[in-house]
Protein backbone atom coordinates (compact mmCIF):
# COMPACT_ATOMS: atom_id res chain seq x y z
CA UNK A 1 0.00 0.00 0.00
CA UNK A 2 1.16 3.56 -0.70
CA UNK A 3 2.88 5.16 2.29
CA UNK A 4 0.65 6.84 4.85
CA UNK A 5 0.84 10.54 5.58
CA UNK A 6 3.20 11.26 8.42
CA UNK A 7 2.67 13.99 10.99
CA UNK A 8 4.78 17.11 10.64
CA UNK A 9 8.18 17.00 12.27
CA UNK A 10 8.66 18.87 15.51
CA UNK A 11 10.97 21.28 13.68
CA UNK A 12 8.30 22.16 11.06
CA UNK A 13 5.71 22.65 13.79
CA UNK A 14 8.09 25.00 15.62
CA UNK A 15 8.78 26.98 12.43
CA UNK A 16 5.06 27.34 11.67
CA UNK A 17 4.28 28.44 15.23
CA UNK A 18 7.17 30.93 15.18
CA UNK A 19 5.93 32.48 11.93
CA UNK A 20 2.37 32.59 13.32
CA UNK A 21 3.53 34.48 16.41
CA UNK A 22 5.76 36.82 14.38
CA UNK A 23 2.93 37.53 11.93
CA UNK A 24 0.57 38.36 14.80
CA UNK A 25 3.11 40.71 16.35
CA UNK A 26 3.77 42.37 12.96
CA UNK A 27 0.07 42.85 12.38
CA UNK A 28 -0.39 44.48 15.79
CA UNK A 29 2.52 46.84 15.05
CA UNK A 30 1.14 47.70 11.62
CA UNK A 31 -2.39 48.39 12.82
CA UNK A 32 -1.19 50.48 15.74
CA UNK A 33 0.54 52.93 13.37
CA UNK A 34 -1.42 55.17 10.98
CA UNK A 35 -0.41 55.13 7.33
CA UNK A 36 1.39 58.45 7.61
CA UNK A 37 3.59 57.04 10.40
CA UNK A 38 5.27 54.22 8.46
CA UNK A 39 8.70 55.16 9.86
CA UNK A 40 7.40 54.56 13.38
CA UNK A 41 6.07 51.20 12.18
CA UNK A 42 9.53 50.44 10.76
CA UNK A 43 11.17 51.33 14.08
CA UNK A 44 8.92 48.97 16.03
CA UNK A 45 9.51 46.20 13.48
CA UNK A 46 13.28 46.59 13.87
CA UNK A 47 12.92 46.46 17.66
CA UNK A 48 11.04 43.15 17.31
CA UNK A 49 13.75 41.85 14.92
CA UNK A 50 16.57 42.67 17.35
CA UNK A 51 14.63 41.05 20.19
CA UNK A 52 14.25 37.86 18.14
CA UNK A 53 17.90 37.91 17.08
CA UNK A 54 18.94 38.05 20.73
CA UNK A 55 17.12 34.74 21.32
CA UNK A 56 17.28 32.83 18.00
CA UNK A 57 20.27 31.60 15.95
CA UNK A 58 20.95 33.84 12.95
CA UNK A 59 20.69 30.91 10.49
CA UNK A 60 17.14 30.25 11.68
CA UNK A 61 16.10 33.55 10.08
CA UNK A 62 16.99 32.15 6.64
CA UNK A 63 14.59 29.28 7.26
CA UNK A 64 11.84 31.46 8.74
CA UNK A 65 12.05 33.83 5.79
CA UNK A 66 11.96 31.01 3.22
CA UNK A 67 8.99 29.34 4.97
CA UNK A 68 6.93 32.48 5.53
CA UNK A 69 4.36 31.42 2.90
CA UNK A 70 3.21 28.56 5.16
CA UNK A 71 1.31 31.19 7.19
CA UNK A 72 0.16 34.01 4.93
CA UNK A 73 0.60 37.49 6.37
CA UNK A 74 -2.57 39.62 6.30
CA UNK A 75 -0.93 43.02 6.17
CA UNK A 76 1.82 44.89 4.32
CA UNK A 77 4.54 42.32 3.50
CA UNK A 78 7.24 44.94 4.08
CA UNK A 79 6.58 44.84 7.81
CA UNK A 80 7.02 41.07 7.93
CA UNK A 81 10.17 41.29 5.80
CA UNK A 82 11.69 43.93 8.06
CA UNK A 83 11.43 41.44 10.93
CA UNK A 84 12.44 38.23 9.12
CA UNK A 85 15.48 39.52 7.18
CA UNK A 86 18.92 40.28 8.58
CA UNK A 87 22.33 41.38 7.25
CA UNK A 88 23.91 37.91 7.60
CA UNK A 89 21.30 35.95 5.66
CA UNK A 90 22.62 33.78 2.82
CA UNK A 91 19.40 32.83 0.99
CA UNK A 92 16.47 35.03 0.00
CA UNK A 93 13.63 33.96 -2.27
CA UNK A 94 10.71 36.30 -2.84
CA UNK A 95 7.11 35.07 -2.73
CA UNK A 96 4.06 36.17 -4.73
CA UNK A 97 3.01 38.70 -2.07
CA UNK A 98 6.27 40.59 -2.65
CA UNK A 99 5.40 41.51 -6.25
CA UNK A 100 3.50 44.62 -5.13
CA UNK A 101 6.31 46.04 -2.98
CA UNK A 102 7.78 49.29 -4.41
CA UNK A 103 11.27 49.31 -5.85
CA UNK A 104 12.54 51.72 -3.19
CA UNK A 105 12.10 49.08 -0.48
CA UNK A 106 14.28 46.56 -2.35
CA UNK A 107 16.97 49.14 -3.09
CA UNK A 108 17.22 50.03 0.60
CA UNK A 109 16.93 46.47 1.92
CA UNK A 110 19.21 44.58 -0.48
CA UNK A 111 22.05 47.03 0.08
CA UNK A 112 22.47 45.45 3.55
CA UNK A 113 22.67 41.80 2.37
CA UNK A 114 26.40 41.47 1.68
CA UNK A 115 26.55 37.71 2.49
CA UNK A 116 23.85 36.47 0.11
CA UNK A 117 24.63 33.27 -1.80
CA UNK A 118 21.18 32.68 -3.38
CA UNK A 119 18.81 35.46 -4.44
CA UNK A 120 15.48 35.09 -6.27
CA UNK A 121 13.92 38.35 -7.48
CA UNK A 122 11.66 36.89 -10.18
CA UNK A 123 9.12 39.47 -11.40
CA UNK A 124 10.42 42.24 -9.11
CA UNK A 125 13.84 42.92 -10.64
CA UNK A 126 14.83 46.23 -12.24
CA UNK A 127 18.05 47.86 -13.45
CA UNK A 128 18.13 49.99 -10.29
CA UNK A 129 17.91 46.92 -8.06
CA UNK A 130 20.65 45.19 -10.07
CA UNK A 131 22.91 48.18 -9.58
CA UNK A 132 22.55 47.76 -5.80
CA UNK A 133 23.14 44.01 -6.01
CA UNK A 134 26.22 44.42 -8.14
CA UNK A 135 27.78 46.75 -5.57
CA UNK A 136 26.73 44.99 -2.36
CA UNK A 137 26.36 41.22 -2.93
CA UNK A 138 29.76 39.97 -4.14
CA UNK A 139 29.31 36.39 -2.86
CA UNK A 140 26.23 35.53 -4.95
CA UNK A 141 26.32 32.13 -6.66
CA UNK A 142 22.71 31.84 -7.83
CA UNK A 143 20.37 34.62 -8.91
CA UNK A 144 17.02 35.02 -10.69
CA UNK A 145 16.71 38.44 -12.36
CA UNK A 146 13.59 37.88 -14.46
CA UNK A 147 12.22 41.40 -14.83
CA UNK A 148 9.32 43.13 -13.17
CA UNK A 149 6.66 43.42 -15.88
CA UNK A 150 4.33 46.41 -16.19
CA UNK A 151 1.21 46.24 -18.34
CA UNK A 152 -0.08 49.30 -20.16
CA UNK A 153 -2.44 50.11 -23.01
CA UNK A 154 -0.96 51.01 -26.37
CA UNK A 155 -2.44 53.53 -28.83
CA UNK A 156 -4.23 50.64 -30.49
CA UNK A 157 -5.96 49.61 -27.24
CA UNK A 158 -3.84 46.48 -26.87
CA UNK A 159 -2.01 45.39 -23.73
CA UNK A 160 1.74 45.90 -23.91
CA UNK A 161 4.25 44.27 -21.55
CA UNK A 162 7.00 46.61 -20.40
CA UNK A 163 10.08 45.01 -18.85
CA UNK A 164 12.45 46.70 -16.42
CA UNK A 165 15.80 44.98 -16.95
CA UNK A 166 18.13 46.05 -19.75
CA UNK A 167 21.76 45.59 -20.77
CA UNK A 168 22.63 48.31 -18.24
CA UNK A 169 21.38 46.04 -15.48
CA UNK A 170 23.42 43.15 -16.86
CA UNK A 171 26.54 45.34 -16.79
CA UNK A 172 25.86 46.05 -13.10
CA UNK A 173 26.12 42.36 -12.15
CA UNK A 174 29.02 41.49 -14.45
CA UNK A 175 31.38 41.76 -11.47
CA UNK A 176 29.60 39.01 -9.50
CA UNK A 177 32.38 36.59 -10.36
CA UNK A 178 31.10 33.72 -8.18
CA UNK A 179 27.82 33.32 -10.08
CA UNK A 180 27.11 29.72 -11.10
CA UNK A 181 23.36 29.82 -11.92
CA UNK A 182 21.60 32.73 -13.64
CA UNK A 183 17.92 32.98 -14.65
CA UNK A 184 16.87 35.98 -16.73
CA UNK A 185 14.63 37.40 -19.49
CA UNK A 186 14.96 36.34 -23.12
CA UNK A 187 16.61 38.82 -25.50
CA UNK A 188 14.36 41.30 -27.29
CA UNK A 189 12.89 40.68 -30.70
CA UNK A 190 12.51 43.30 -33.42
CA UNK A 191 9.25 44.73 -32.06
CA UNK A 192 10.50 44.82 -28.47
CA UNK A 193 12.93 47.63 -29.33
CA UNK A 194 10.03 50.02 -28.84
CA UNK A 195 8.74 48.52 -25.59
CA UNK A 196 10.50 49.64 -22.43
CA UNK A 197 13.83 48.19 -21.34
CA UNK A 198 15.00 44.91 -22.83
CA UNK A 199 18.12 42.81 -22.76
CA UNK A 200 19.81 42.05 -26.07
CA UNK A 201 21.78 39.09 -27.37
CA UNK A 202 24.92 41.25 -27.19
CA UNK A 203 24.20 42.00 -23.53
CA UNK A 204 23.80 38.31 -22.72
CA UNK A 205 27.03 37.43 -24.56
CA UNK A 206 28.87 40.17 -22.68
CA UNK A 207 27.58 38.92 -19.33
CA UNK A 208 28.35 35.21 -19.79
CA UNK A 209 31.81 36.12 -21.04
CA UNK A 210 32.43 38.07 -17.80
CA UNK A 211 31.31 35.27 -15.43
CA UNK A 212 34.11 32.68 -15.20
CA UNK A 213 32.19 30.11 -13.12
CA UNK A 214 28.74 30.34 -14.72
CA UNK A 215 27.45 26.78 -15.19
CA UNK A 216 23.77 27.24 -15.98
CA UNK A 217 21.97 29.99 -17.88
CA UNK A 218 18.18 29.76 -17.64
CA UNK A 219 16.34 31.81 -20.26
CA UNK A 220 12.77 30.70 -20.97
CA UNK A 221 11.92 30.08 -24.64
CA UNK A 222 15.41 31.09 -25.72
CA UNK A 223 17.75 29.06 -27.93
CA UNK A 224 20.89 29.67 -25.87
CA UNK A 225 23.10 27.55 -28.12
CA UNK A 226 22.19 29.49 -31.26
CA UNK A 227 22.67 32.77 -29.37
CA UNK A 228 26.25 31.78 -28.54
CA UNK A 229 26.94 30.39 -32.01
CA UNK A 230 25.68 33.47 -33.85
CA UNK A 231 27.88 35.99 -32.04
CA UNK A 232 30.75 37.57 -33.95
CA UNK A 233 32.61 38.22 -30.69
CA UNK A 234 35.52 36.00 -29.74
CA UNK A 235 34.18 34.29 -26.60
CA UNK A 236 35.03 31.26 -24.53
CA UNK A 237 35.97 28.92 -23.26
CA UNK A 238 32.91 29.27 -20.99
CA UNK A 239 32.14 27.14 -17.93
CA UNK A 240 28.52 26.47 -19.00
CA UNK A 241 27.40 22.91 -18.22
CA UNK A 242 23.88 22.96 -19.76
CA UNK A 243 22.93 24.13 -23.26
CA UNK A 244 19.88 23.78 -25.49
CA UNK A 245 20.36 24.32 -29.23
CA UNK A 246 17.59 24.37 -31.84
CA UNK A 247 17.89 24.54 -35.64
CA UNK A 248 21.48 23.39 -35.30
CA UNK A 249 24.06 22.80 -37.98
CA UNK A 250 27.20 20.70 -37.90
CA UNK A 251 29.44 23.79 -38.04
CA UNK A 252 27.33 25.48 -35.39
CA UNK A 253 27.64 22.49 -33.03
CA UNK A 254 31.39 22.40 -33.67
CA UNK A 255 31.65 26.09 -32.71
CA UNK A 256 29.42 25.57 -29.67
CA UNK A 257 31.61 22.73 -28.40
CA UNK A 258 34.64 24.99 -28.75
CA UNK A 259 32.91 27.79 -26.82
CA UNK A 260 31.58 25.43 -24.10
CA UNK A 261 34.12 22.59 -23.73
CA UNK A 262 32.87 21.62 -20.26
CA UNK A 263 29.30 20.77 -21.27
CA UNK A 264 27.63 18.00 -19.30
CA UNK A 265 24.04 18.41 -20.58
CA UNK A 266 23.20 19.07 -24.23
CA UNK A 267 19.80 19.28 -25.92
CA UNK A 268 19.68 19.46 -29.73
CA UNK A 269 16.55 19.91 -31.82
CA UNK A 270 17.11 19.53 -35.55
CA UNK A 271 14.53 19.88 -38.29
CA UNK A 272 16.60 19.71 -41.50
CA UNK A 273 16.88 16.49 -43.45
CA UNK A 274 20.38 17.15 -44.75
CA UNK A 275 22.99 17.16 -42.02
CA UNK A 276 21.62 15.39 -38.95
CA UNK A 277 24.34 12.75 -39.17
CA UNK A 278 26.99 15.48 -39.45
CA UNK A 279 25.74 16.98 -36.17
CA UNK A 280 25.96 13.59 -34.44
CA UNK A 281 29.46 13.08 -35.82
CA UNK A 282 30.64 16.41 -34.38
CA UNK A 283 29.42 15.41 -30.91
CA UNK A 284 30.94 11.94 -31.32
CA UNK A 285 34.37 13.29 -32.33
CA UNK A 286 34.51 15.92 -29.60
CA UNK A 287 36.14 15.67 -26.17
CA UNK A 288 32.79 16.18 -24.43
CA UNK A 289 31.86 13.84 -21.59
CA UNK A 290 28.11 14.36 -21.56
CA UNK A 291 25.99 13.06 -18.70
CA UNK A 292 22.73 14.04 -20.41
CA UNK A 293 21.93 14.07 -24.13
CA UNK A 294 18.50 15.01 -25.51
CA UNK A 295 17.96 14.61 -29.25
CA UNK A 296 14.71 15.64 -30.94
CA UNK A 297 13.70 14.90 -34.57
CA UNK A 298 16.64 12.57 -35.19
CA UNK A 299 16.79 9.09 -36.71
CA UNK A 300 18.59 6.09 -35.31
CA UNK A 301 21.34 5.81 -37.92
CA UNK A 302 24.89 4.46 -38.02
CA UNK A 303 26.07 7.90 -36.86
CA UNK A 304 23.78 7.68 -33.82
CA UNK A 305 25.12 4.21 -33.09
CA UNK A 306 28.71 5.47 -33.36
CA UNK A 307 27.94 8.41 -31.06
CA UNK A 308 26.55 6.12 -28.37
CA UNK A 309 29.48 3.71 -28.79
CA UNK A 310 31.90 6.62 -28.16
CA UNK A 311 30.00 8.59 -25.50
CA UNK A 312 27.43 6.17 -24.05
CA UNK A 313 29.59 5.14 -21.13
CA UNK A 314 29.34 8.69 -19.69
CA UNK A 315 25.57 9.07 -20.17
CA UNK A 316 23.21 8.84 -17.21
CA UNK A 317 20.28 10.35 -19.15
CA UNK A 318 19.40 9.80 -22.80
CA UNK A 319 16.34 11.12 -24.58
CA UNK A 320 15.49 10.45 -28.23
CA UNK A 321 12.50 11.77 -30.15
CA UNK A 322 12.92 9.53 -33.18
CA UNK A 323 11.50 9.98 -36.69
CA UNK A 324 11.62 7.94 -39.92
CA UNK A 325 10.55 4.66 -38.24
CA UNK A 326 14.20 3.85 -37.56
CA UNK A 327 13.88 2.64 -33.96
CA UNK A 328 13.99 -1.16 -33.76
CA UNK A 329 14.59 -3.70 -31.02
CA UNK A 330 18.21 -3.98 -32.13
CA UNK A 331 18.56 -0.20 -31.70
CA UNK A 332 17.08 -0.37 -28.19
CA UNK A 333 19.46 -3.20 -27.29
CA UNK A 334 22.37 -1.14 -28.62
CA UNK A 335 21.35 1.76 -26.39
CA UNK A 336 21.38 -0.65 -23.44
CA UNK A 337 24.81 -2.08 -24.27
CA UNK A 338 26.44 1.28 -25.10
CA UNK A 339 24.98 3.16 -22.11
CA UNK A 340 25.43 0.88 -19.08
CA UNK A 341 25.07 3.74 -16.57
CA UNK A 342 21.70 5.08 -17.75
CA UNK A 343 19.35 5.92 -14.89
CA UNK A 344 16.93 7.92 -17.05
CA UNK A 345 15.71 6.99 -20.55
CA UNK A 346 13.11 8.65 -22.78
CA UNK A 347 12.12 7.13 -26.13
CA UNK A 348 9.49 8.91 -28.23
CA UNK A 349 8.89 7.26 -31.59
CA UNK A 350 6.35 6.57 -34.31
CA UNK A 351 8.25 3.49 -35.46
CA UNK A 352 6.28 0.48 -36.61
CA UNK A 353 9.47 -1.61 -36.45
CA UNK A 354 9.81 -1.77 -32.67
CA UNK A 355 8.54 -5.25 -31.83
CA UNK A 356 9.51 -8.01 -29.41
CA UNK A 357 9.69 -11.49 -31.02
CA UNK A 358 7.50 -14.13 -29.39
CA UNK A 359 10.35 -16.27 -28.06
CA UNK A 360 12.80 -13.43 -27.47
CA UNK A 361 15.26 -14.11 -24.65
CA UNK A 362 16.11 -10.92 -22.79
CA UNK A 363 19.86 -10.28 -22.58
CA UNK A 364 21.37 -9.76 -19.14
CA UNK A 365 23.01 -6.62 -17.75
CA UNK A 366 21.31 -3.94 -19.82
CA UNK A 367 19.20 -1.10 -18.38
CA UNK A 368 19.90 -2.45 -14.91
CA UNK A 369 20.42 1.05 -13.45
CA UNK A 370 17.22 2.62 -14.82
CA UNK A 371 15.30 4.73 -12.31
CA UNK A 372 13.18 6.78 -14.73
CA UNK A 373 11.56 5.61 -17.98
CA UNK A 374 9.42 7.53 -20.50
CA UNK A 375 7.92 5.71 -23.49
CA UNK A 376 5.79 7.17 -26.26
CA UNK A 377 4.35 5.53 -29.38
CA UNK A 378 1.09 4.59 -31.00
CA UNK A 379 2.31 1.50 -32.83
CA UNK A 380 4.27 -0.80 -30.51
CA UNK A 381 2.68 -3.43 -28.28
CA UNK A 382 2.72 -1.58 -24.98
CA UNK A 383 2.48 -4.79 -22.93
CA UNK A 384 5.53 -6.37 -24.61
CA UNK A 385 7.74 -3.26 -24.57
CA UNK A 386 6.91 -2.29 -21.00
CA UNK A 387 7.45 -5.85 -19.78
CA UNK A 388 10.82 -5.92 -21.57
CA UNK A 389 12.09 -2.82 -19.76
CA UNK A 390 10.69 -3.73 -16.36
CA UNK A 391 12.26 -7.18 -16.60
CA UNK A 392 15.63 -5.48 -17.10
CA UNK A 393 15.53 -3.35 -13.95
CA UNK A 394 14.21 -3.89 -10.45
CA UNK A 395 14.76 -0.29 -9.37
CA UNK A 396 12.40 1.75 -11.56
CA UNK A 397 10.98 4.67 -9.59
CA UNK A 398 9.34 6.83 -12.26
CA UNK A 399 7.31 5.66 -15.26
CA UNK A 400 5.68 7.92 -17.88
CA UNK A 401 3.60 6.30 -20.65
CA UNK A 402 2.45 8.38 -23.61
CA UNK A 403 0.22 6.68 -26.16
CA UNK A 404 -1.81 8.10 -29.04
CA UNK A 405 -4.30 5.30 -29.48
CA UNK A 406 -7.10 4.43 -27.07
CA UNK A 407 -5.89 1.33 -25.22
CA UNK A 408 -6.98 -0.58 -22.13
CA UNK A 409 -4.07 -1.09 -19.76
CA UNK A 410 -5.73 -3.21 -17.06
CA UNK A 411 -4.22 -6.58 -18.00
CA UNK A 412 -0.74 -5.11 -18.46
CA UNK A 413 -0.78 -3.41 -15.05
CA UNK A 414 -2.12 -6.49 -13.26
CA UNK A 415 0.54 -8.67 -14.90
CA UNK A 416 3.34 -6.30 -13.84
CA UNK A 417 1.95 -5.91 -10.32
CA UNK A 418 1.89 -9.69 -9.86
CA UNK A 419 5.53 -9.88 -10.95
CA UNK A 420 6.50 -7.21 -8.43
CA UNK A 421 7.80 -4.88 -11.16
CA UNK A 422 6.38 -1.79 -9.39
CA UNK A 423 7.93 -2.49 -6.00
CA UNK A 424 10.03 0.72 -6.08
CA UNK A 425 7.64 2.90 -8.10
CA UNK A 426 6.90 6.31 -6.58
CA UNK A 427 5.73 8.18 -9.71
CA UNK A 428 3.34 6.80 -12.36
CA UNK A 429 2.01 8.95 -15.21
CA UNK A 430 -0.44 7.35 -17.66
CA UNK A 431 -1.60 9.13 -20.80
CA UNK A 432 -5.27 10.08 -21.04
CA UNK A 433 -5.61 7.59 -23.93
CA UNK A 434 -4.83 4.71 -21.55
CA UNK A 435 -7.97 3.26 -19.95
CA UNK A 436 -7.58 1.94 -16.42
CA UNK A 437 -10.51 0.70 -14.33
CA UNK A 438 -11.03 1.85 -10.75
CA UNK A 439 -10.52 -1.74 -9.52
CA UNK A 440 -7.07 -1.92 -11.11
CA UNK A 441 -6.20 1.57 -9.85
CA UNK A 442 -7.08 0.45 -6.33
CA UNK A 443 -4.86 -2.57 -6.83
CA UNK A 444 -2.01 -0.27 -7.90
CA UNK A 445 -2.49 1.85 -4.78
CA UNK A 446 -2.64 -1.20 -2.52
CA UNK A 447 0.35 -2.98 -4.08
CA UNK A 448 2.86 -0.14 -4.67
CA UNK A 449 4.31 0.56 -1.23
CA UNK A 450 6.25 3.66 -2.36
CA UNK A 451 3.81 5.26 -4.83
CA UNK A 452 3.23 8.97 -4.05
CA UNK A 453 2.24 10.44 -7.43
CA UNK A 454 -0.34 8.87 -9.77
CA UNK A 455 -1.71 10.62 -12.87
CA UNK A 456 -4.53 9.02 -14.88
CA UNK A 457 -7.62 10.04 -16.81
CA UNK A 458 -10.04 10.90 -14.00
CA UNK A 459 -13.64 9.75 -14.51
CA UNK A 460 -16.69 9.84 -12.25
CA UNK A 461 -15.79 6.35 -11.06
CA UNK A 462 -12.46 7.61 -9.70
CA UNK A 463 -14.13 9.34 -6.74
CA UNK A 464 -14.16 5.90 -5.14
CA UNK A 465 -10.37 5.71 -5.50
CA UNK A 466 -9.96 9.22 -4.08
CA UNK A 467 -12.16 8.31 -1.13
CA UNK A 468 -10.06 5.20 -0.52
CA UNK A 469 -6.86 7.31 -0.49
CA UNK A 470 -8.40 9.79 1.94
CA UNK A 471 -9.90 7.21 4.29
CA UNK A 472 -6.60 5.36 4.57
CA UNK A 473 -4.60 8.58 5.09
CA UNK A 474 -2.28 7.75 2.19
CA UNK A 475 0.51 10.11 1.14
CA UNK A 476 -0.51 9.80 -2.50
CA UNK A 477 -1.46 12.57 -4.92
CA UNK A 478 -3.98 11.41 -7.52
CA UNK A 479 -4.00 13.77 -10.51
CA UNK A 480 -5.92 13.99 -13.76
CA UNK A 481 -6.07 16.08 -16.93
Amino acid sequence: MSPRKQPSTLFKICIKNCIDLINSACYVIEKSCPENMFHDCERQAFELKYYLMSMLPVRLFDILCSERTCCQYRGDPRVQLHVLTHPNMTVFRKCDLDNSIPQRFWVETLSNFSRLIVLDLKFICTDEILQVIGMNCPLLEEINIVSRVNICKSLFNASVLIRNVSDNGLCSIANLKHLRVLAMDPPRNERANRVGRCVSQAGIIMLVNELPYLEELKIESCDIGSTLISTVMDIGPLSLRKINCHFASAEGIKKLIKICPFLRELSVTHLSEHNKDAILEQISLSELRLNRLDLSFFSYTDSMQQLLANKGNYLTHFSLWEIDHSLTLDAVLSIGYCCPNLNSLCLMTQSKCLTIPRYFRRPKNIFTELRSLTLGNENFNIDHILTFFLDCTQFLEKLVLKYQTKTNLDDTLLHLLQKGSFSNMNYLWLDCTLDVSKEVLKQVVKTCEKLQMLTVAITDEMTDVQRYISENNLDLKLGGY
